[in-house]
């Protein structure tokens, strides 16, 4: 019996330099047509994927901010620390050895993101990211 090794056949379905270009081209239009300001110390928003809807509305504040608001409205223990643990919360995370980051218990949970409320500005930049061909 022959050895025989699969054959590379491009799809039809392949995304073309154009259609690349025409997506960057819409991202970039889309962040120059809206201006991106952080609600909590009033600078512009750089990079909208990892900021974070603000608690007042449509608004972005910057990953940065939302953390230090966090951060200042808990009272640590020894051992813990406030982190962001995925889909719009951040939590108070207690390691009983600090030398040890494996080990660890979330000992609050913080809801920043409303979870049935997506903003417009969102939904926007992820048609425009997530577009698979």
């Amino acid at each position: 019996m022959q050895n025989r090794r699969p054959v590379f056949r491009p799809s039809n379905n392949a995304v073309t330099a154009e259609q690349i270009r025409a997506d960057e081209e819409a991202i970039k239009s889309f962040k120059q047509e809206i201006k991106f300001v952080c609600e909590k110390c009033g600078q512009p928003v750089i990079d909208i994927a990892s900021a974070l809807a603000s608690r007042s509305g449509n608004g972005t504040v910057h990953f940065e901010c939302a953390l230090k608001e966090v951060e200042a409205s808990e009272t640590l223990a020894a051992g813990d620390k406030v982190a962001y643990i995925g889909q719009g919360r951040f939590g108070v995370i207690n390691y009983p050895n600090v030398h040890d980051v494996r080990h660890f218990t979330i000992r609050k949970i913080i809801e920043w993101d409303k979870r049935d409320e997506n903003t417009e500005w969102r939904n926007r930049m992820s048609e425009l990211y997530s577009k698979v061909r």
